[in-house]
């Protein structure tokens, strides 16, 4: 089957993935196996829907999803506010900038409800907590936290007439000042996967207001360098959804040098196509489980090609191959759900980046097919720069 008639297959499988998990209006289950239903699932659906450009055809009361979000996002803050700083909490941030990117689709972004919740939530001193958080020396998990805080801040300032605009400035010029040489944050004594996977988050915000990024290419060209033998990004083999769409979006973020990257993204591009689950899904990868000879020996095979890797990423690489192999690692644990998914099972995180990460390396080489995806035009995860990046820019 032609490339083309795959990736329309594919769109036409996921669809039905989607749908698959719906348990009314607007539940989700995150999985096929999973009992419950989750507030983050329903995210994931809707991007899903937006990027294969379903959201006007599927007949969704936009009003009543506006409320089913919002109400959502209400609970869970009630429930995470009682033991952390909303503040610094990863998954209740997530889930409200996953919502705004919601009621962006669904064209509700300017609902008044928001205010009351965002508007506490940015920080009156950025610097202490870009310290606190580590982000400027790429802690494990800052990146997220950066990322939030930028996307608040733009948020109030485009919606809500809240003049965040030199905040916006500290932003970029206190990571533009901390960056390694590498293009990301940290200590730079050698690249690894941590380096682009919790760096890509601040790339995003970058890419939202139209940044020039003078260490672009480096950081695409030491990001490409950890790709392996199926053009995966993972410390582990099969690749992994966040980890495979945050290198390419790196990657596809340096305009000037597509051409050097080709083989490679083309290669990604061909393995994601033929990972797609008989149900529709995508899984993280399907070279974990079950432990058998033919996946041990894909472990063996990615270490033993660690030599064009530097040593933090052999390290890593090693480290992660073996850690694997554990038992306390059959499944895979996220606050998205209770439930905890198998490596080869599909849900609606992993099937949402896998295609995304097809669509980004499409409109990469082909920008006339970027109107045929459903990015989304709000800062954070599946925006694109087509969108124009004069309308967002901060620093003209």
């Amino acid at each position: 089957m032609h490339e083309t008639q795959m990736i329309e297959q594919l769109k036409k499988t996921y669809f039905h993935y989607i749908n698959s998990l719906k348990v009314n209006n607007f539940d989700y289950r995150f999985s096929s196996n999973s009992n419950e239903t989750s507030p983050f699932a329903l995210c994931f659906a809707l991007f899903g829907l937006k990027l294969l450009g379903k959201i006007d055809k599927s007949g969704i009361d936009k009003n009543e999803c506006a409320d089913k979000l919002m109400n959502n996002l209400h609970v869970y803050m009630d429930k995470r506010r009682m033991s952390s700083d909303l503040k610094y909490d990863k998954p209740f941030l997530q889930l409200l900038t996953f919502t705004l990117s919601c009621l962006s689709i669904i064209d509700r972004i300017h609902d008044q409800r928001l205010e009351e919740i965002i508007i506490p939530l940015i920080t009156d001193d950025l610097r202490k907590y870009l310290d606190v958080t580590g982000a400027l020396e790429g802690v494990p998990g800052s990146g997220n936290l950066a990322m939030f805080m930028a996307i608040l801040l733009i948020h109030a300032r485009k919606y809500m007439n809240f003049d965040t605009s030199d905040k916006l400035d500290q932003w970029v010029e206190m990571h533009f000042k901390a960056m390694n040489r590498f293009g990301f944050w940290g200590k730079g004594q050698g690249m690894n996967y941590l380096n682009f996977q919790n760096g890509y988050h601040q790339y995003e915000i970058f890419e939202y207001l139209g940044i020039d990024n003078p260490r672009i290419s480096t950081a695409a060209e030491q990001t490409a360098m950890l790709s392996d033998s199926e053009g995966h990004f993972a410390p582990y083999p099969g690749g992994g959804g966040c980890y495979d769409y945050d290198a390419v979006n790196i990657i596809t973020g340096d305009l000037n040098n597509l051409e050097k990257h080709k083989n490679i993204l083309e290669l990604t591009y061909s393995s994601i196509l033929k990972e797609q689950n008989d149900d529709g899904g995508f899984c993280e990868s399907k070279k974990i489980r079950p432990r058998k000879l033919l996946n041990i020996a894909e472990t063996i095979k990615q270490v033993i090609a660690l030599k064009n890797k530097s040593m933090n990423a052999r390290f890593e690489n090693l480290y992660m191959g073996i850690t694997m192999l554990r038992t306390k690692n059959d499944r895979i644990h996220t606050h998205w759900s209770n439930y905890s998914r198998g490596w080869g099972e599909s849900d609606l995180w992993d099937s949402w980046f896998r295609v995304l990460t097809l669509a980004r390396i499409e409109t990469a080489f082909n920008p006339e097919v970027f109107h045929g995806w459903g990015f989304i035009d709000y800062p954070g995860i599946g925006y694109h720069h087509l969108f124009g990046k004069s309308e967002h820019s901060i620093i003209q």
